[in-house]
């Protein structure tokens, strides 16, 4: 609770005043700075909108066989792969090397590191403040990857300027544009760089020679640098861990499935959510309304079962915690004298196993964690501090949505967070209402665009002809919406009289508002046209 109210004071008292918007942009990219092996692409903190936010935002492409250099922040950050596969490394202070290469007889020794996690398409990682982690791209194709930087957490207690410290190398400033007059160049160097060589090298009790190579003085490569052989290290096979996940998950399919089909699987996986709700299409949504009746016979038949039971099981009941009652109490002191000693053992684990084997990511776009799915309008999924633990920490959220072609996400708002829209692929059309009532937003967003929407802004969005697909960052570890119209929505919970009172409706009007589509968050284009001109006069 301390912790949650700190993020939200620091976020007060850096974003006062800035979100005071009479209209938000679409943005792109504003620096370009090429390496050896791929590019980086920063969008400028200074922007209004992300000033509201309290963020900054990188996009960073990673070629085959390059390595993003060792680095770490002082604020959380939240990463979506947009596409390709590699594998990321964190050093987690304090914990083992729990990964080590077999002993050979000549070796003189062995090598040990902490766990290497596999990223493919859909991941979201969370990476912790402070913690220093390098990704490389093991593929044939460009890993892409945008980055959320919550620069206004309560973790940070520098200044809301993006800050990068490298362990290698000589990597330029990511964002130049925060940096003072005096301080600003294109070369940047690395932790090590500010040290002397002879005080480095007695500090990591290595030779004066070495400690200088640790400083990178000539290295012109920037942050993302070629492995020309490839990059050899102690790391499980790829297929192990997705037969892990996939039973973790459970929806394993009895063999691994090539990678060059794994597009293929997810097509496959949708068109079969289509063909299943195919015969549904004719009765407009009754499909959802049947299972919520057998739902509710279910209950009333076990009602039913353990009423018929009567006194006889009360009486069963009361007898079994009397029972348990004077056990407890028969335990209860030897338990004193365990719980001291079990508590110093419990905090002396705490770090490796709360820590040391955190989960730091989850596919977000597995069509089968879908939490929201109309097979005639799309899907989408969420990723918050209940699914990722580790998200509670980093006070950050996620909503991954495919919007099918010209289907609608319904006009809404997000109840407690400012949320960061990155479009991965299609395009759409979206509207932002603010609280006066004025449209601060009306107009097209494509692949690659970042559009940010404040706190409680109501927002729709339709889908174009090649439909929308998004990742939209929240700074909130349990972000959550309201909907304005159809079912579950605001309107569907106000009392008749209140909306007859309020719009100037009669009874008739009221009744078509509130039940006219049994859809939910997701609007399929062929129920559009009876709610075209609400969506329309929202703004």
């Amino acid at each position: 609770m301390i912790f949650t109210c700190a993020s939200c004071s620091l976020a007060l008292i850096v974003a006062s005043n800035e979100c005071q918007l009479d209209s938000i942009n679409v943005l792109e990219p504003d620096n370009f700075i090429e390496s050896e092996a791929g590019y980086t692409e920063t969008w400028n903190p200074n922007h209004p909108e992300l000033r509201c936010a309290g963020v900054a935002v990188i996009r960073r492409t990673i070629n085959a066989k390059g390595l993003h250099l060792p680095s770490y922040v002082n604020f959380p950050e939240l990463h979506f792969i947009v596409q390709g596969k590699g594998v990321l490394g964190i050093a987690i202070p304090g914990c083992p090397e729990t990964y080590e290469e077999p002993q050979e007889p000549r070796q003189q020794q062995q090598d040990r590191h902490q766990k290497v996690r596999y990223l493919n398409e859909g991941d979201i990682v969370a990476i912790p403040t402070g913690m220093p982690y390098w990704t490389y791209n093991y593929g044939d194709t460009p890993l892409v990857v945008i980055t959320l930087l919550y620069t206004t957490s309560f973790q940070n207690q520098l200044d809301p300027i993006p800050r990068r410290f490298y362990l290698a190398g000589n990597p330029e400033e990511e964002h130049q544009e925060t940096q003072k007059e005096h301080h600003k160049s294109k070369e940047g160097k690395n932790v090590f760089s500010g040290f002397e060589p002879e005080f480095l090298g007695e500090s990591l009790n290595v030779n004066e020679g070495l400690a200088k190579k640790l400083q990178c003085p000539h290295d012109k490569r920037n942050h993302i640098i070629e492995v020309k052989r490839g990059l050899s290290i102690i790391i499980p096979p790829l297929e192990q861990e997705q037969r892990e996940e996939e039973e973790e998950h459970g929806h394993g399919h009895g063999q691994h499935k090539k990678e060059g089909e794994e597009e293929e699987v997810v097509e496959k996986e949708t068109r079969t959510h289509r063909e299943r709700h195919e015969g549904g299409r004719r009765h407009g949504g009754q499909g959802e309304e049947e299972e919520e009746k057998e739902v509710e016979e279910k209950h009333t038949r076990t009602r039913e079962r353990k009423g018929g039971k009567g006194q006889h099981r009360e009486e069963e009941e009361e007898e079994e915690e009397e029972v348990e009652h004077q056990e407890h109490h028969k335990e209860h002191k030897g338990k004193q004298g365990r719980e001291e000693h079990g508590e110093k053992e419990e905090e002396r684990n705490l770090l490796l196993e709360n820590v040391c084997t955190l989960k730091l990511h989850e596919n977000i776009a597995n069509p089968s964690r879908a939490d929201f799915f109309n097979p005639r309008a799309g899907r989408i999924s969420t990723i918050n501090s209940f699914t990722l633990p580790i998200l509670k920490w980093l006070q950050l959220s996620a909503e991954w949505v495919y919007l099918y072609k010209n289907a609608i996400y319904a006009p809404h708002w997000n109840i407690n967070s400012n949320s960061v829209i990155y479009v991965t692929r299609g395009e759409g059309h979206v509207q932002i209402v603010n609280c006066q009532g004025n449209s601060v937003f009306n107009g097209k967003i494509q692949k690659g665009q970042l559009l940010m929407v404040p706190q409680n802004f109501v927002l729709a969005k339709k889908a174009g002809s090649e439909g929308l697909e998004y990742i939209a960052f929240k700074t909130n570890d349990r972000a959550m919406i309201s909907i304005l119209g159809g079912r579950s929505s605001a309107l569907s919970a106000i009392p008749a009289e209140v909306l007859q009172n309020a719009f100037g409706l009669s009874p008739q009007e009221v009744s078509a508002l509130k039940n006219n589509r049994n859809e939910g968050v997701l609007v399929s284009p062929s129920s559009r046209s009876k709610f075209q001109d609400a969506y329309i006069t929202m703004v």
